[in-house]
């Protein structure tokens, strides 16, 4: 008689002592397999093999629970494998959040007649190639877009008949409506398209679009960008002291306010920004400056956040830091229009200092570049850092080499740049 197959069963994945990055992951394993070594960690198969994630997530106040199941090949070892699943479970915890599940929907997309010319058909023909591979907000903004300005004017037009005067008699109605220039920009980005693909050629340089005048760029000298970094590092709130730090290496509030201690790796000396965290929702690896390894070991968490503040007390305690030396028409997130201004200023390149701000511009430029970007974040960061800490920041073993030894470092710096920073170092 035939004895029945084992089935395989979700087994915890253990690794070293305090590493906590398996969280959430099983390995698929038959009962009677090994599964752990004598250290008690999990032993990595001699064979092709899976690990099942499973997270959990708050939707509109609910908790929700989602699992999925990823082929591991032979030969890869479980922290390798471990590594390499962790994207995929911000991923899943991502969808979670903005969904409540994992299932992948049924798209149902419209049926549209191919010789129908209305505006009102072109845009459902449109819109069903756009959810197919667009995110979701994207999809949304379109949609506003459409309802808001679009549809009315449009709908029962034939998309032929549609002109440049059509199109900024709708922009008119919007400024009259004391729009935002940045919303009124949207009708560019859904017409345009929608006509082009449609061979309607409209001449866009003939519409004028409102200016966006909400830009603020950092217009103060060198020593008033160390004066709002003095205060703000030495602040007597030691958790928005720490904040503050991440704030002038370039960091977004919510990347900081939403930074755990298991985003940290204290071997590779990085830490991790989550793409559920980030505003191009992409994940971005940046080198541990001194001054942000200070930054963590000064507050009393161990585990989860970082920095348990709250977003409106983070506001007021800058606020309340910038009135202590008289500035009173900055805004938090000025600090990256700062730290970016300050670090062209001192010798960083354009590329340097945009990936250090997480841009998504300049990347045709970036992929062109061997590292994986996190080195040239590093140039601009260690280029505010020499600005703002008065700690030892380079140890240059020869004395009498440390112009050129600076130099190397900082290529596009002048040597005067150079001179007034060896002037302020502490050398061995």
């Amino acid at each position: 008689m035939d004895t029945l197959e084992e089935k395989t069963l979700p087994f915890k994945i253990k690794l070293e002592a305090g590493d906590k990055r398996a969280q959430g992951m099983y390995i698929l394993l038959k009962p009677s397999e090994e599964k752990y070594t004598a250290k008690g960690v999990t032993a990595t198969p001699n064979q092709n093999y899976k690990i099942e994630i499973a997270v959990e997530a708050i939707y509109k106040n609910k908790r929700c629970r989602g699992k999925k199941v990823f082929n591991i090949t032979k030969g890869t070892s479980i922290i390798r494998a471990v590594e390499s699943m962790i994207s995929k479970r911000n991923e899943m915890i991502a969808i979670l959040k903005e969904k409540g599940t994992l299932k992948t929907e049924n798209i149902k997309l419209p049926k549209v007649d191919p010789k129908d010319r209305s505006f009102k058909n072109v845009y459902q023909a449109w819109i069903n190639v756009k959810k197919i591979d667009k995110r979701a907000n994207t999809i949304r903004v379109y949609e506003v877009c459409y309802k808001n300005y679009l549809s009315k004017t449009f709908d029962k037009m034939l998309i032929d008949d549609i002109t440049e005067t059509h199109i900024q008699n709708l922009i008119n109605e919007a400024i009259e409506k004391k729009k935002k220039p940045t919303t009124i920009k949207t009708i560019k980005v859904v017409m345009q398209p929608i006509l082009e693909v449609n061979d309607v050629m409209l001449n866009w340089k003939k519409i004028v679009f409102p200016k966006h005048t909400g830009e603020r760029k950092f217009k103060g000298s060198d020593d008033e960008a160390m004066k709002i970094a003095k205060a703000l590092l030495t602040y007597e709130h030691p958790i928005m002291r720490g904040i503050f730090s991440f704030l002038l290496t370039g960091r977004r509030v919510n990347e900081v306010l939403q930074l755990k201690h298991e985003h940290i790796n204290y071997k590779d000396n990085t830490f991790t920004i989550l793409a559920e965290n980030s505003k191009n929702k992409k994940e971005h690896t940046f080198k541990l400056l001194p001054i942000l390894y200070k930054a963590i070991k000064e507050q009393k968490t161990t585990t989860g956040r970082i920095f348990p503040m709250g977003r409106d007390n983070t506001i007021y305690h800058f606020k309340k830091c910038m009135r202590s030396i008289d500035i009173h028409n900055m805004v938090m997130h000025d600090l990256r229009s700062m730290v970016g201004v300050v670090s062209l200023r001192n010798g960083a390149d354009i590329f340097s200092v945009s990936k250090m701000l997480s841009h998504t511009n300049l990347s045709t430029t970036q992929r062109s570049y061997l590292t994986d970007g996190s080195e040239l974040a590093l140039k601009a960061q260690s280029t505010i850092e020499m600005l703002i800490n008065d700690e030892k920041i380079i140890d240059v073993e020869i004395e009498d080499n440390k112009f050129l030894a600076i130099k190397k470092l900082y290529p596009n710096a002048t040597d005067e740049q150079i001179n007034q920073a060896i002037s302020i170092l502490e050398i061995n």
